[in-house]
């Protein structure tokens, strides 16, 4: 059975395991759902394992720090129509660009914002970002916050609060591979707090010091530090929720505390750990660390001691995770990839190669007649008007295109006074397929993205059932019925909160 969608990361114990372990979370979301493979360069037993437990279709590519023969060996495994997801560095402008050329869709689940993105989608659930950040298409769509946190099945949904009181019991994880063990250094500051009774430890199979955190954990004895290696989300929440206070990075694992309810004490191991940790931060969700590998026995006893003898601090902190991780991102990012699959159009803004297109759509009898103005458009002042809009900024003009890039109809949005217009035409060709409830969605959450503070209003004659029915099926909202150089009206709007 073809895949519907294939996940391309890598991980181990060089490289670490956060993609791997954020994209098997992204699977667990949608393999009820859709058809999941992953992709993955030459792995070590212990990662493919991992990644089995959850998948079992893997595609083993071979290792290559030339990430051009890496797509060229990915693209052979591909179909039209799939939908890759991407998580690494190396997969940029021209990598993104192969796949979509192989007739895929892209999705590019990002920590960093660097780079011209050319995904369809793009994934950042670290809070307080905006797609101002980001260089991008102006097709791209944006699914930026908590809202859309990576989190397997088991710590959706959770319910119930836990209570507050004495710091006995500690967790601590830094990563599945922590080829710097930074772990040791934690649980050593720990075991010299004799009020602490137990310190679980999780690790993956992968971390080049397994004998070392072993090694210490016999001489602290078994009863004071237990060692986790490789357990199951539904262990893991139930090991947080029989601890008091969580250690970990700003990473996919502080976003599962979050959703379990825990004191949480994080910074970051990792330059792509600093957005999720400044969002969480300002959720007032955790105490921050700062540098993980660089914070001081002292300061990690003294930020423990702390919160152990002023533990109506965890309180409040366990009461702003449950406001921030609400349990419905797997339902949000199964619409999407749901969206995403059965989406039958793409667009782009119109350049002045496309003034002869519009003039036949503008001439079509149709249009002239739902127009306002309806005697025929001269070439001669169409170009002028056409050239003298796509260069405005107060005027955007969406070009949409089917899978074969045909052109099938427009958007045009435009500031006039206090009010941001829309308008709509397909091509005499394409109706009757159902594309402009499409059309329109898609360009409203690009203009919505750009201007969260506008309202998008929409003039349609009321003998224009067919186009009334396609914006109140796209969320417009019926105002009333006015006059318009004596035609009757609907007046509908749209603003950013109904997305």
């Amino acid at each position: 059975m073809r895949p519907d969608i294939i996940i391309r990361a890598d991980g181990g114990s060089s490289i670490g395991m956060g993609h791997v372990a954020r994209c098997l979370a992204l699977a667990d979301m949608l393999n009820d759902e859709f058809s999941v493979a992953f992709a993955i360069q030459n792995p070590d037993s212990a990662t493919l394992e991992t990644i089995k437990v959850s998948l079992p279709s893997v595609i083993l590519l071979p290792g290559t720090s030339d990430y051009y023969a890496d797509c060229v060996n990915f693209t052979e495994h591909l179909h039209p129509d799939v939908i890759v997801v991407l998580d690494g560095y190396h997969f940029n402008t021209a990598y993104q660009q192969k796949i979509k050329e192989a007739g895929c869709k892209v999705v590019y689940i990002d920590d960093l914002h660097a780079g011209h993105q050319v995904a369809d989608c793009i994934i950042n659930h670290a809070e307080g970002l905006n797609p101002s950040l980001y260089e991008a298409e102006a097709y791209t769509r944006f699914y930026l916050g908590a809202c859309y946190a990576l989190l397997r099945r088991p710590f959706l949904n959770l319910s119930g609060s836990r209570e507050t009181g004495e710091v006995k019991k500690v967790f601590i994880n830094m990563g599945a591979a922590d080829k710097d063990n930074v772990t040791q250094k934690f649980a050593e500051a720990l075991l010299e707090l004799p009020h602490i009774d137990e310190i679980h430890v999780m690790l993956g199979a992968v971390n080049p010091n397994l004998a070392k955190i072993k090694a210490l954990c016999g001489k602290a004895g078994r009863e004071k530090l237990s060692i986790h290696i490789n357990i199951s989300a539904e262990k893991l929440r139930d090991l947080l929720t029989e601890c008091d206070i969580a250690v970990c990075p700003a990473s996919t694992i502080s976003m599962e505390a979050c959703a379990v309810g825990i004191g949480l004490l994080s910074g970051f191991t990792a330059e792509n750990q600093k957005n999720i940790l400044a969002g969480l931060k300002a959720k007032r969700v955790l105490t921050d660390l700062g540098n993980l590998n660089q914070v001081e026995k002292d300061q990690i006893r003294s930020a423990i001691i702390t919160l152990s003898d002023q533990p109506g601090l965890i309180g409040p902190m366990i009461a702003n995770q449950k406001k921030l991780i609400d349990g419905r991102s797997a339902a949000r990012l199964k619409t999407l990839f749901r969206e995403l699959k059965n989406e039958k159009l793409h667009f782009r803004f119109a350049k002045e190669s496309d003034a002869s297109t519009y003039f036949k759509w503008a001439n079509d009898p149709a249009v002239r007649s739902n127009s306002f103005h309806q005697g025929k458009v001269q070439w001669d002042a169409h170009l002028r008007w056409f050239n003298s809009c796509i260069h405005n900024p107060d005027c955007y003009f969406y070009l949409f295109l089917n899978h074969t890039d045909q052109p099938v109809g427009q958007i045009r949005m435009s500031r006039n006074m206090d009010e941001v217009i829309i308008g709509i035409s397909i091509d005499q060709n394409f109706r009757g397929q159902s594309l402009a409830p499409e059309m329109i969605k898609k360009a409203c959450t690009h203009f919505f993205y750009r201007h969260p503070e506008e309202k998008i209003t929409a003039y349609i004659k009321t003998e224009n059932m067919a186009s009334y029915k396609s914006f109140k099926k796209a969320g417009f909202t019926e105002m009333m019925v006015i006059d318009i150089d004596g035609f009757n009206c609907y007046k509908l709007e749209k603003g950013a909160s109904c997305e």
